[in-house]
């Protein structure tokens, strides 16, 4: 019986890197049975030789012909497993592999267990640690609990939790923020554990200033999506405020209170019904597993693995 599938997305990583943290894997799940391990190749260069990785035993390897993105390599991954639990982790040797089998541990006690990078070691390069931890405040904020690593790319995970999600997954490095928040916001279980993390072999793909902005732009959404009144809420409180002070100081100086200020105030209380309305929809809405037995699902399966579709088409999953 499948119990878990370990899912590695790759792109233009050495292949020798690659490899050991193939090995790295089976080693660490030898003694547990219904074990695969899936190695998704996103397109990567001719140069690093990916490909060779077919002839690898023990291994179940898929491939984009072009690259399509983290988010899209995890979800064509996820498509080709059918164990319960899923774990997905980086194929460039910043996570601890051996710590995939501590979270396993707690499988049966939540939805998602994530490994988050505070151990004794934490090798973040400096330029990304203050981006990363005020996302993870704003994060947490629009969240409504504490987040301690919002986009770690070591952790497990249902695959109930996967459907769940599955329309708001993206196809770029967003797709482990929208996985923590989801799961946070929709009322999921969700464990963290302590792990170390090293610096990566190899040159990161991720635009620190482009893919920081999308993180940050996909908390919103989904707190839009989860929680609309902590983010129309403070809205419209600061422009009430700033609205209700303008007033007194028309007051004051003019002895009338003046058109601004009314303004502000007016699109304060509609901003307020709007987050109101939000909070009723969210309420009154709920959002369905996806079925992979589905004729849907099945169908776009085998189109992925026959055809090249356009991104617009995957991200329509």
């Amino acid at each position: 019986m499948k119990t878990l599938d370990i899912v590695i997305p790759v792109y233009n990583e050495r292949v020798e890197v690659v490899r050991a943290t193939v090995k790295a894997v089976k080693q660490t799940f030898r003694s547990m049975e219904g074990v695969t391990i899936i190695v998704v190749d996103d397109g990567s260069d001719k140069k690093y030789d990916i490909g060779s990785l077919k002839k690898e035993e023990g291994i179940l390897f898929v491939q984009h012909e072009v690259n399509r993105g983290y988010g899209a390599a995890l979800k064509f991954g996820i498509l080709h497993g059918r164990a319960p639990w899923i774990g997905i982790i980086d194929a460039d040797g910043t996570y601890p592999v051996e710590t995939l089998a501590v979270l396993a541990k707690d499988m049966d006690k939540c939805d998602m267990v994530v490994g988050i990078r505070t151990g004794k070691v934490r090798q973040i390069p400096w330029s990304r640690r203050l981006p990363k931890e005020l996302l993870n405040r704003f994060a947490s904020y629009l969240a409504g609990v504490r987040i301690r690593d919002l986009n770690s790319g070591l952790r497990l995970f249902s695959r109930d939790l996967a459907y769940y999600l599955w329309g708001l997954f993206p196809s770029r490095f967003s797709f482990t923020s929208t996985l923590t928040m989801g799961a946070l916001m929709g009322g999921f279980r969700v464990r963290d554990v302590r792990i170390d993390y090293y610096k990566r072999t190899g040159k990161s793909s991720i635009r620190p200033v482009t893919d920081t902005a999308r993180f940050f732009r996909t908390a919103l959404r989904l707190a839009l999506l989860f929680s609309p009144m902590r983010v129309f809420g403070p809205t419209a409180g600061i422009l009430f405020t700033l609205g209700f002070l303008k007033g007194i100081r028309d007051y004051v100086l003019l002895g009338q209170i003046g058109n601004l200020a009314f303004i502000l105030m007016l699109t304060a209380v509609e901003l307020l019904m709007l987050g109101l309305l939000g909070e009723m929809i969210v309420h009154s809405r709920s959002l369905r597993p996806r079925d992979p037995a589905t004729p849907t699902f099945q169908g776009t399966l085998m189109r992925l693995k026959n055809e090249e579709e356009s991104e617009d088409n995957y991200l329509g999953l």
